[in-house]
């Protein structure tokens, strides 16, 4: 479900920052999913391909990086990659740190030629 949300929020950005795909000789979008996000590139790809052929965006290349999940300790100020979920700093051991993170769903740009 969150797939098909993703893909109307390209649709938009692209209907926003474009307008119509026939402009243009090529169109690629840059999104970013974040590290706890059920989304794959995949779904995403099949859910834009069936909204996008509706809206006119067919041919569109989504360009699909998924971020790893990082904290940020408030006490030692280390940012950290994480494969997994922790309870404190693995630098310090505190357990005073932040996601630095969450967001699941980042269009990064769109490029247009």
């Amino acid at each position: 479900m969150h797939d098909i949300w993703f893909a109307s929020k390209i649709i938009v950005s692209l209907k926003e920052k474009i307008g119509k795909i026939d402009n243009y000789k090529s169109v690629a979008v840059n999104i970013v999913l974040g590290p706890f996000t059920h989304v794959t590139p995949e779904s995403l790809r099949s859910a834009f391909a069936l909204l996008g052929e509706k809206d006119g965006f067919q041919g569109v290349k989504l360009n699909i990086k998924k971020d790893k999940a990082r904290i940020k300790c408030r006490k030692c100020k280390t940012s950290v990659e994480i494969a997994s979920p922790v309870g404190a700093c693995p630098a310090c051991g505190t357990d005073d740190f932040e996601l630095e993170n969450s967001e699941e769903f980042i269009i990064e740009s769109i490029e247009a030629e």
